[in-house]
C-alpha cells in the first residue's frame, strides 16, 4: 500500500484538477522530439560505430552547447573550473573534483565580492591570473581528467541503459542554456553585475535604481566572471557547469546512500526532469547554486570520513578535521553569498554536521571556521549596511528603516498558506505557488511519497531525507513560493531514489522511477513559458532569425542593447511592462517598482499628461534616450514630438528616441553610484 500511495496521489491529481488542459500538444511535441529524437539516432550510430549510446549523446548535447552557447563563454566557463578545481583542491585534496569545484566556486565568488568596487575587473586581469592558477597545477588538472574519463567508463559499463537515459534527460534540460537572457528579474536586475564589470570593470552599487542592487551577489558575480573574461554575456555556459555539478553531485550522493550507479543515473535523470530547472538553467536565479553547494555539503556529510568522496581529507587525525570543517565553511557561506535566505537552507545541513562530527569537533579551530564563512559570504550584507543601513535590502525594511524601499519586501502574491496537502498543491496547481504552468513542478514529492517514507525509515538515508525535508518546510513556511524550495527538493532526490528502491524492489523500483520520469517529461515545458513559446524552435530554425528574432518576439526592449553598445554619454529611460535596464551598465534607468523615485516622477507626468509635464521629467533627471511602445502611454507620444524629440530607431514594438539635452542637466549615473560614498581612491567613483 505504501508503494502505491504515490501512483494514486498522481491519478487522483490528474482526475480532481483541470491539469490535463495544460497538457499542450506542441510544447508536448517539443520535448518529445529533443528527447527522443537524439536517443534514436544515437542508439543507431552506436550500433554502426561499436559506441555508447550514452558517449555519443554526450559529445553531441556538448557539441551543441558549443555551438548555442558560444565558444568564448564556454571556454571561460571552463577555464574558470579549472581555476577552481585548484583552489578547491587546497582544501579538499582528496575529494571528488566536482566537489573541490564547488569549493573552488564559492571562494572565488566570496573574494570577489568584496573587490567589485576596485576597477580591476578587467580580462586583461582576470585571464593571466585564472591561467595561472590552472598551469601552476596543469598535471592535477591532466590527472583529474583522465580519472574522470575512468570513472566516467566504469559507471557507464555498470549502467549502460540509465547512463543513456540519464545524459539524454540532461541535454533536453541543457537547451534552456542555449536562449538568450529573457527572464523578467535577470533582466531588470540579474544582468546588471555582470555587464557593469563587463563595461566599467567596477560595480556601481546603485540600490536607487534597483533595490535589489546589494542583495546577495555571488551568483551573479561568478556570471560576470564568465562575461568578462568572454566579452559578452555567458549565462547559458555558466549554467551548464552548474548543471553538470548538480548531477555529477546527485550521482555521488545516490552512491554514497548504497546505491548502485543504475540507482546514481535514475538520480541524475529525476533531478534533470524536473520542469522548474528550464526556468533555473534558462536564467540567472540563486536556486541554481544553491542546490550544487547544499548537494555538495550534503556529499560531505553523507560519507564517513576516511573515504573518497566523504567529508574527511583521508585518514583520521586534526588535518582531516581542521580541512573538513573549513571546506563546509566555505560552502556554507558560499550559500550565504548567493541568497540570504539560504540560511533556512542551511539550519538543517549544521544540525546534521553537529550530529555526524559532534564528537570530533575541532573546537580550538571553530571561530576560525566561522570567520571563513563570513569572508566568503558576508560582503553584501556589510556593503548594503554600509551604503543604506539595512543588511538585507530590500526585505525587512520595518526592522532596518532607509531611504531606499519600505515594508517587508515580501511578494504576497505567494502568501497562499502552509497545509499538509503543499506539495501535492504544488504538483497540480502549480501555477499558484511559482510563475509556471500546472505541473511545471514536477511530480516527485507525490509519485514517490512511499520512497520517501522508506527514506526516513532506513539508517542509510534518514539524515539526508530528514535534512532535505526540513530545508523544504523551512523554505515554505513564510512563503509559499515553490522555486525558493527547490534546492531542498533536489536534494531529496537521491534519499526517493534509495527509498523507492528498498520498498519496491530492484526492477520494480526502476520502473517506479521510469513512471515519474514520463510524468515530469510530460509536462516538461510547463516549468518556463519561454521554452514552453517554442523559443528553441526558434533558437534552431533560421528562418525565425535566431537571437535577433527571438528577442524581437520575447523582449524587443533587449534588442537596444547592440544599437547603444559603446555610447557611454547615453542616459536611457525605459518606459513600459518590461524595465529591462539592467544589461546597459548603469545607463538606462526604468520608473518601475525598483526605482520609487523615478516611478513617482513618471506618475506625476503621466497624471498631468502635458508636454510641458514630460519635459520637465526628461530634463530633470537628464536622459538623453527614451524607449517606449506607442500607445500605451498616449500623453507620452503625443508629448514626444513637441518637445523636439527625435525618433531614432523602430524595433518591432518599442521606438527608441533621441531627447533634447538641456545644458547642466543631472548625471543621474553618476549620481547614484554608490561607490561614492566609499572611502575609494580618487577617480575610482566617476568612471562611465
Amino acid at each position: 500500500m505504501l508503494l502505491a500511495a504515490g501512483p494514486l496521489l498522481f491519478l487522483a491529481g490528474l482526475l480532481a484538477t483541470p491539469i490535463l488542459a495544460h497538457l499542450l500538444p506542441r510544447p508536448l511535441a517539443q520535448t518529445l522530439a529533443l528527447w527522443l529524437l537524439p536517443l534514436g539516432l544515437a542508439a543507431v550510430a552506436a550500433r554502426a560505430l561499436r559506441q555508447r549510446a550514452a558517449d555519443l549523446l554526450a559529445i553531441g548535447w556538448g557539441a551543441l552547447l558549443l555551438v548555442f552557447a558560444g565558444p568564448l563563454p564556454v571556454l571561460a566557463t571552463v577555464v574558470l573550473a579549472a581555476a577552481a578545481l585548484v583552489l578547491g583542491h587546497a582544501l579538499l585534496p582528496r575529494r571528488p573534483p566536482e566537489l573541490r569545484i564547488a569549493v573552488g566556486l564559492a571562494l572565488v565568488a566570496g573574494a570577489l565580492g568584496w573587490l567589485l568596487a576596485l576597477p580591476v575587473h578587467r580580462a586583461i586581469v582576470y585571464w593571466p591570473l585564472l591561467l595561472a592558477l590552472a598551469g601552476w597545477r596543469w598535471r592535477l588538472l591532466a590527472t583529474e581528467a583522465r580519472a574522470l574519463t575512468g570513472g566516467w567508463r566504469v559507471a557507464v559499463d555498470a549502467a549502460p541503459g540509465a547512463a543513456t537515459v540519464a545524459i539524454a534527460t540532461l541535454g533536453l534540460l541543457s537547451t534552456a542554456a542555449w536562449l538568450p537572457t529573457l527572464e523578467f528579474d535577470d533582466v531588470v536586475y540579474h544582468l546588471a553585475l555582470p555587464a557593469q564589470l563587463q563595461q566599467l570593470g567596477a560595480y556601481r552599487f546603485d540600490a536607487q535604481s534597483q533595490m535589489w542592487a546589494l542583495a546577495p551577489w555571488g551568483g551573479d558575480v561568478l556570471h560576470g566572471v564568465v562575461q568578462v573574461l568572454a566579452g559578452g554575456e555567458g549565462r547559458g555556459a555558466l549554467n551548464a557547469l552548474w548543471l553538470l555539478l548538480l548531477a555529477t553531485l546527485g550521482f555521488r550522493l545516490v552512491r554514497a546512500v548504497g546505491e548502485d550507479a543504475a540507482g546514481g543515473f535514475a538520480g541524475v535523470a529525476l533531478i534533470a526532469s524536473v520542469p522548474t530547472l528550464l526556468w533555473l538553467v534558462g536564467g540567472m536565479q540563486a536556486e541554481l547554486p544553491s542546490a550544487v553547494l547544499a548537494m555538495a555539503i550534503a556529499l560531505q556529510l553523507a560519507v564517513p570520513p576516511g573515504e573518497r568522496g566523504g567529508c574527511g581529507d583521508g585518514g583520521e587525525g586534526g588535518e582531516g578535521e581542521r580541512r573538513r570543517l573549513f571546506a563546509l565553511a566555505v560552502l556554507a557561506g558560499g550559500l550565504m553569498t548567493i541568497k540570504a535566505s539560504n540560511v533556512l537552507l542551511a539550519l538543517p545541513l549544521a544540525s546534521w554536521w553537529l550530529a555526524v562530527a559532534a564528537r570530533r569537533l575541532p573546537w580550538r579551530w571553530l571561530p576560525a571556521g566561522l570567520g571563513v564563512l563570513l569572508l566568503v559570504g558576508g560582503s553584501s550584507y556589510v556593503f548594503a549596511w554600509g551604503l543604506s543601513g539595512n543588511p538585507l535590502l530590500p526585505l525587512f525594511n520595518d526592522v532596518f528603516p532607509n531611504a531606499i524601499a519600505g515594508g517587508s519586501g515580501l511578494d504576497r502574491r505567494w502568501l497562499v498558506g502552509f497545509g499538509p496537502d503543499l506539495p501535492w498543491r504544488i504538483a497540480f496547481e502549480t501555477d499558484r505557488y511559482v510563475e509556471a504552468f500546472p505541473g511545471g513542478a514536477g511530480f516527485l514529492p507525490v509519485v514517490l511519497a512511499g520512497g520517501a517514507v522508506a527514506a526516513l525509515a532506513m539508517r542509510r538515508t534518514r539524515a539526508l531525507a530528514l535534512a532535505a525535508i526540513a530545508a523544504w518546510v523551512l523554505a515554505m513556511l513564510p512563503m509559499q513560493y515553490a522555486r525558493y524550495a527547490l534546492p531542498a527538493s533536489l536534494l531529496l532526490v537521491p534519499a526517493l531514489v534509495a527509498g523507492t528502491r528498498a520498498l519496491a524492489g530492484g526492477r520494480a523500483g526502476m520502473a517506479m522511477l521510469g513512471l515519474v520520469l514520463v510524468a515530469n517529461l510530460a509536462f516538461f515545458a510547463n516549468g518556463s513559458w519561454i521554452w514552453r513559446a517554442g523559443a528553441v524552435k526558434r533558437l534552431l530554425d533560421p528562418r525565425d532569425g535566431g537571437v535577433v528574432g527571438i528577442h524581437r518576439d520575447f523582449l524587443p526592449e533587449r534588442m537596444l542593447g547592440p544599437l547603444l553598445q559603446g555610447r557611454d554619454d547615453v542616459r536611457l529611460l525605459v518606459v513600459g511592462p518590461e524595465p529591462a535596464i539592467a544589461e546597459f551598465g548603469g545607463r538606462a534607468f526604468a520608473g518601475s517598482r525598483y526605482d520609487l523615485e523615478l516611478a513617482a516622477a513618471i506618475t506625476a507626468a503621466a497624471e498631468d499628461g502635458s508636454a510641458a509635464a514630460w519635459s520637465a521629467l526628461f530634463v530633470e533627471f537628464g536622459f538623453t534616450h527614451l524607449s517606449l511602445r506607442p500607445g500605451l502611454t498616449p500623453s507620452l507620444d503625443a508629448a514626444l514630438p513637441a518637445i523636439g524629440g527625435e525618433p531614432e530607431a523602430a524595433l518591432g514594438v518599442i521606438e527608441l528616441w533621441r531627447l533634447p539635452v538641456a545644458p547642466g542637466a543631472r548625471d543621474l549615473m553618476r549620481e547614484r553610484d554608490g561607490r561614492r560614498a566609499l572611502p575609494l581612491p580618487a577617480g575610482n567613483s566617476d568612471r562611465g
